[in-house]
């Protein structure tokens, strides 16, 4: 009876951290997005640049390939530029840039 007790114990406390460590994800991911938008709008179109690939790369957004594209193209990089916003474009045929400017003001305020 006492093994029983101490294998769903275990259980237990490995259930509560693969909970802990997909929460800690999901807000690490978020996380990249934000500071990825944060530099955006600071004109930071190098760091934005940075954030917002890692951030992709981890998790497909249509929002972050365009904003990834904005700022590889203020950055004067034209072919990334051109790519990202065709896997934006991809994943979400209906994103605009006034789609894309009224999400950047609601994270600005």
């Amino acid at each position: 009876m006492k093994r029983i007790r101490d294998a769903w114990g275990v259980k237990i406390v490995l259930c509560v951290i693969a909970v802990f460590l997909m929460v800690s994800f999901a807000v690490a991911q978020e996380s990249l997005y934000d500071m990825g938008i944060h530099a955006y709008l600071k004109k930071d179109y190098k760091s934005a640049a940075r954030y917002l690939k890692e951030y992709a790369e981890k998790r497909p957004d249509p929002y972050g390939y365009y904003l990834l594209g904005y700022a590889s193209y203020k950055i004067k990089k034209y072919t990334e530029s051109k790519k990202y916003f065709k896997e934006a474009y991809f994943l979400d045929p209906t994103i605009s840039p006034v789609s894309v400017n009224k999400l950047l003001k609601e994270k600005n305020t």
